[in-house]
């Protein structure tokens, strides 16, 4: 039987999944109309660095939001760039996932939120909103090993509570 704290980390990183997920399906699109014309101007100069642009711009509130519920997320939300991987996908519906340990207050992981971010290559564009996800793993090369090797279906049943 589990002890009622690892029952609670697990309910906690599962609401918070949820949560985020419910955030970006309500925010996404006007994030992205409220930047574009910025984000436009980024990508006529710099490319593919207008997608983070954006990626600041959806997720700030959002991580305010996990900081003042006593939450810390190591990186910020959704991850750093160089942590990432991008193996996915057409260069039109490209995917790149991004992850982010979850902290107590007092320093104690709970788990790793993971993003599929999809992006197009070819012009500036967003095929469909991003995913997040939550896993229990917290050690940064098992979290590598799942973004490089699990597949969508594995990702989804996962946050469902079966990790």
């Amino acid at each position: 039987m589990k002890h009622l704290s690892e029952t609670l980390k697990e309910k906690t990183l599962h609401v918070l999944a949820a949560h985020a997920q419910q955030y970006i399906d309500d925010q996404w699109k006007p994030v992205w109309d409220r930047h574009l014309e910025e984000t436009e101007r980024i990508f006529a100069k710099g490319g593919d660095s207008a997608y983070g642009f954006y990626c600041l711009k959806l997720f700030q509130p959002l991580a305010a939001e996990i900081v003042e519920a006593g939450l810390v997320t190591r990186p910020v939300l959704p991850g750093t760039f160089p942590q990432s991987e991008e193996h996915w996908g057409p260069w039109e519906n490209r995917e790149r996932r991004f992850w982010s340990v979850i902290q107590q207050e007092n320093g104690k992981a709970i788990g790793t939120l993971i993003t599929r971010f999809f992006h197009d290559h070819t012009r500036l564009r967003l095929p469909r909103q991003p995913h997040v996800y939550a896993i229990h793993e917290t050690d940064p090369a098992e979290i590598s090993h799942i973004l490089i090797h699990a597949d969508p279906s594995v990702l989804d049943s996962r946050t469902d509570g079966e990790a």
